[in-house]
């Protein structure tokens, strides 16, 4: 090692030792936990931005600082791999090595390059070579290799919000067997190629950092990262906690659920506004349904109050650790989201890290964001009525009953010639409806939030109602899934649909990574589940209503060349039957559908949709 070398890694333990014991008996910032943001080992670091939850409980660790400390003691190389890049202090840094003779050179994304971000122009304006690409999809990662042997990777873009406002980490390597592995990655995407023309690099993926610490390093898509992440859920003992951003991966919430099922603890905290950008795709709704500790973040800290969208103060991280108390601790982190994107199209890293002192750090900073995240129940009432949270708390809580599943149409197969099919080509795949809907009913004479209820068929959810979702009071409310044929570009969608006038439509896009009602006329139960807090601790659900017991639907289905809903019966005081009993149903008593059924189909289809 030279004198350089020995004085940089000097200064970088300097560094850390200084974060470590910056302002932590600040009263503003509860659950301040020591340790966090330094060293683990030698050649093992990890520097959280801690973010608070809003303007003034922030704790600056100076992760920016750090990189570009370590850029600007750089004697060989920097190689950069960023998506958005706008943190001055580090494009300063990227700039000063480049005029001192350093090797600097940049990987970015295509549609980040094209929106003009101030990093890239920086880096055209001084002649420092870049190579963008993935232009159908993203290139993800945020991480710098120097001198062939440190690297410093993480959660959150090179960007200001990412720094100073929004929730991330970044891990710090000193360890060349790592560094050569990033640096092969990037010298891939720097001779052009991206996503699935990247081939899997010829190094290690498994580490050992010494003192009980190891680590993985898997690139997507080619390394098949997001197998690597299922492999490690299913091997799970006792518990899981997670912090995530982006969450539509199917595969990830159904591990989860299985966990919790198998009775382990899972419990985590997802982004506000990945909840209302991802609307039915989010994972949320499955994990409410089935009952698994989830809280919305509470970080509200943004360059634009009250924008936890555009101006900060989101949820970034995309960790999970996983038997923390137990014999095999370890870390699941990097830029890689929990989607199918991140999966199978975009260029992310997924690092593991193992070990019972790096588990601790992350399950420091993880206590601070659940203690100051909200419980869904209470952050949905908010969000509609007004920011007195004693308010939202005392608003009353609905009850069994107040909303009632009032009608089914479980069976839209009839067997006849869709009339808006110009094609002339008629099969049994394209009938006239294989509609559906669900038809619910406020019993009572006030609104009702639906936002984040779900209905579930017993075993996992069906839909979730999107943040903002109202039922008002004596209102029908209409839930309608189209259950189109299959998306193909040979085959024109139809053009009609059975049923009209919805207030939420289910999978609108005809997305097959989003479920249909799919209602069986061989089986059926619904349950209607309410988010509850259970005594400040965490939400459970709450069943609101139940149709249909799981033998064959009690009402309706195909009676001849006619195909009825099922309608809940109601006495003469307007209190609805047990849904349960088969004798609570009927099929409609009238002799063609409602307003709502669409003329075309009204002789045949027998329905009355919200009325």
């Amino acid at each position: 090692m030279n004198a350089q070398t020995t004085i940089a890694v000097l200064m970088s333990l300097a560094v850390a030792l200084a974060m470590a014991g910056c302002n932590m008996d600040d009263p503003g910032h509860p659950g301040e936990l020591e340790g966090q943001g330094m060293m683990v080992n030698p050649h093992l670091g990890v520097y959280f931005n801690s973010p608070g939850w809003r303007d003034g409980t922030e704790v600056n660790r100076k992760p920016s600082e750090f990189i570009a400390e370590r850029i600007d003691q750089a004697n060989v190389s920097v190689y950069a791999a960023v998506y958005g890049f706008n943190k001055q202090n580090i494009i300063d840094a990227l700039v000063r090595a480049h005029e001192r003779g350093v090797d600097v050179r940049l990987v970015g994304d295509a549609g980040e390059y094209d929106r003009a971000t101030p990093g890239y122009d920086k880096m055209e304006e001084r002649k420092i070579p870049v190579q963008t690409g993935n232009q159908f999809h993203i290139m993800h990662n945020k991480f710098f290799v120097v001198d062939e042997r440190f690297v410093y990777t993480g959660t959150g873009n090179i960007s200001r919000s990412e720094f100073t406002f929004n929730n991330n980490h970044w891990v710090f390597f000193d360890h060349e067997g790592i560094a050569e592995r990033f640096t092969q990655e990037f010298e891939q995407m720097f001779e052009g190629r991206f996503s699935a023309a990247k081939e899997p690099v010829d190094s290690p993926k498994h580490y050992d950092l010494g003192d009980g610490l190891e680590a993985e390093i898997w690139f997507a898509p080619q390394d098949d990262a997001m197998g690597r992440i299922l492999e490690e859920l299913r091997a799970v003992e006792e518990s899981i906690h997670f912090q995530i951003f982006a969450f539509t991966k199917d595969q990830v919430a159904s591990e989860f659920i299985n966990r919790h099922r198998e009775g382990k603890q899972v419990q985590g905290v997802i982004d506000r506004s990945q909840l209302h950008g991802n609307g039915q795709y989010h994972q949320g709704y499955r994990l409410l349904a089935n009952g698994i500790d989830m809280r919305l973040d509470g970080n509200s800290n943004s360059a634009i109050p009250g924008d936890y969208q555009g101006g900060g103060g989101r949820m970034h991280t995309k960790t999970m650790f996983l038997d923390v108390d137990g014999d095999d601790p370890r870390v699941l982190t990097g830029s890689f989201n929990w989607s199918a994107a991140a999966t199978i199209s975009n260029d992310e890293v997924l690092v593991i890290l193992r070990g019972d002192e790096i588990t601790d750090l992350f399950r420091q900073e993880y206590d601070e964001i659940h203690n100051t995240a909200k419980d869904v129940s209470t952050s949905m009432c908010k969000l509609m009525y007004d920011s007195d949270e004693l308010s939202c708390d005392h608003r009353g809580e609905v009850q069994p009953g107040d909303v009632v599943i009032s009608e089914v149409h479980f069976d839209g197969w009839n067997a006849e010639r869709d009339p808006s099919d110009v094609t002339g080509d008629y099969d049994e795949r394209r009938s006239v409806s294989n509609d559906q809907f669900i038809e619910l009913y406020n019993t009572t004479d006030r609104p009702i939030n639906l936002s984040m209820w779900t209905i579930t068929n017993g075993h996992d959810h069906k839909l979730g109602f999107t943040p903002g979702t109202v039922i008002g009071p004596g209102e029908r409310f209409l839930v309608l899934d189209h259950n189109t044929v299959p998306l193909s570009e040979g085959e024109p969608q139809r053009g009609q649909h059975a049923f009209l006038n919805p207030d939420f439509v289910l999978n609108t896009a005809n997305d097959p990574r989003f479920r249909h009602l799919d209602l069986q006329k061989s089986s059926l139960k619904l349950e209607l589940r309410s988010t509850v807090q259970n005594e400040g601790e965490h939400d459970e659900t709450k069943i609101i209503d139940v149709a249909g017991d799981g033998g064959p639907p009690p009402a309706g289905g195909r009676d001849g060349d006619r195909n009825y809903s099922m309608q809940r019966v109601f006495n003469d005081e307007g209190v609805p039957g047990d849904g349960q009993n088969p004798g609570s149903w009927q099929r409609p008593e009238v002799q063609e559908g409602g307003e709502n059924v669409h003329p075309d189909f009204r002789e045949f289809i027998i329905a009355q949709p919200g009325e």
